[in-house]
């Protein structure tokens, strides 16, 4: 097994960033490496072997390969496997890890048998794609691609998955990562069935089982949430906050945030206000 050296691939460069289409001739051949890679997949399908084990790989595939995995990727079925490659040296991993991540979750975490991997929606894959090619464009510096990896690793926290949803079936997980996009908030509980792909009796028994909670329980903890991060950032009123959440009476909007807060929205905005 082939095993590629950073000093190899980029020498003094403090980071790689590609974009691949590859078809099925063109697999990437199983091989170890030692520096850090994160990719996605923008198009087509594939299968992705690590750490002699096969997963498949979609639109919206995201990988967190750490420097002491091994993997190759082979695309499948008629159209090009179309990915984002992101790589950098082992140095910067551990800089990270002791800066920001010391005695908390890491995605990179070694003792975890498979690299970490997530679904991310498509509006997500954009906002990745377009600090990708920012950093592309960028100097071969630490500093740019210290910025492209805090804004990444950000935001893959600003919706990890439940713990109560790690035994979960992964069509109930992606819905509960997609409707946290305040896009899907307008049609309330009706959207998150959308997202879940399964009936309603379903989704109900299998919410309650992971969740404890209804599913319209769940959607309206999602929005009270982003609701409350408008109060304690924005000045747009609370009517304009209620409807972005898909609340349309302003009444059932101070009765669902008494409820879940104990206070009214005005209440918490000044409360959690500070002047500097």
């Amino acid at each position: 097994m082939t095993i590629l050296r950073w000093d190899n691939i980029a020498g003094q460069a403090a980071f790689h960033a590609a974009r691949h289409s590859k078809n099925g001739p063109q697999s990437t051949p199983y091989h170890g490496h030692d520096f850090a890679e994160i990719f996605w997949i923008n198009a087509g399908h594939g299968i992705h072997r690590v750490n002699d084990v096969s997963f498949p790989l979609q639109p919206g595939s995201l990988i967190l390969m750490r420097p002491t995995d091994c993997h190759g990727i082979h695309p499948t079925g008629p159209d090009a496997l179309e990915l984002t490659n992101i790589a950098f040296p082992r140095e910067t991993l551990d800089f990270l890890h002791s800066r920001y991540f010391r005695g908390r979750k890491w995605a990179f975490s070694p003792s975890e048998k498979y690299p970490a991997a997530q679904q991310i929606e498509p509006s997500r894959l954009r906002r990745f794609n377009r600090w990708a090619d920012e950093l592309s464009q960028s100097p071969r510096e630490r500093l740019y691609l210290e910025r492209f990896l805090l804004n990444l690793l950000a935001e893959l926290r600003l919706s990890p998955k439940d713990a109560s949803l790690d035994d979960a079936p992964d069509w109930l997980a992606r819905a509960c990562q997609a409707i946290q996009n305040p896009n899907h908030f307008s049609e309330g509980v009706g959207e998150f069935l959308r997202l879940c792909g399964r009936s309603r009796e379903h989704v109900a028994r299998t919410v309650r089982h992971h969740l404890g909670m209804t599913p319209t329980d769940y959607v309206n903890g999602v929005r009270l949430a982003y609701a409350k991060r408008q109060l304690e950032m924005g000045d747009q009123g609370i009517l304009h906050i209620a409807l972005d959440c898909g609340i349309e009476n302003l009444s059932h909007f101070y009765s669902l945030f008494r409820s879940r807060t104990g206070t009214t929205p005005r209440r918490y905005r000044l409360s959690h206000r500070k002047l500097l």
